[in-house]
């Protein structure tokens, strides 16, 4: 083999090593940059474990139940978010409005998930809610459920 048929040899092999671990290098940053896409994705769209969005839709109806007047006549907009704590925990609430069949207008309302539960009506409501992270979830209105709920417990009653 020549020098010169050595050296084009070479540098081929030297491209072909620089090629390689580019592609590689560009192959991983695609995967971090995935994984992060998938990360945040979850976090907007957000899994809420049905467990969870079960327990405060019941503590809602419960509340809304056991503490008449106001008596809830129908619900719209309820939804599932967080408030993210102190500790960065975070902090799930249903949030909504209920038609108070005493007024006959919609009022707000938020049930706070906590070492049991929180539920608050009005304006302190209302800024729970406008403070939280809504859940994009299967069921964005979860107004069905809380009213089939809080029916099944007056039956009870």
């Amino acid at each position: 083999m020549t020098t010169l048929n050595f050296s084009i040899a070479l540098s081929a092999l030297v491209f072909v090593l620089f090629a390689s671990v580019l592609v590689s290098c560009n192959a991983e940053s695609n995967r971090k940059n995935d994984l992060a896409t998938t990360s945040a994705t979850s976090e907007t769209k957000g899994l809420v474990a049905d467990s969870v969005i079960q327990f405060l839709i019941t503590s809602a109806a419960h509340d809304f139940r056991d503490h008449e007047p106001p008596v809830a006549t129908d619900f719209r907009n309820v939804k599932v978010g967080y408030l993210i704590a102190p500790d960065n925990e975070k902090n799930y609430l249903l949030c909504g409005e209920f038609l108070a069949q005493e007024k006959q207008a919609w009022e707000a309302f938020a049930t706070i998930k906590t070492s049991g539960y929180e539920q608050y009506i009005g304006s302190l409501a209302s800024a729970f809610c406008q403070k939280a992270t809504f859940i994009l979830a299967v069921k964005t209105d979860l107004s069905v459920e809380l009213k089939n709920k809080l029916a099944e417990l007056r039956k009870q009653k």
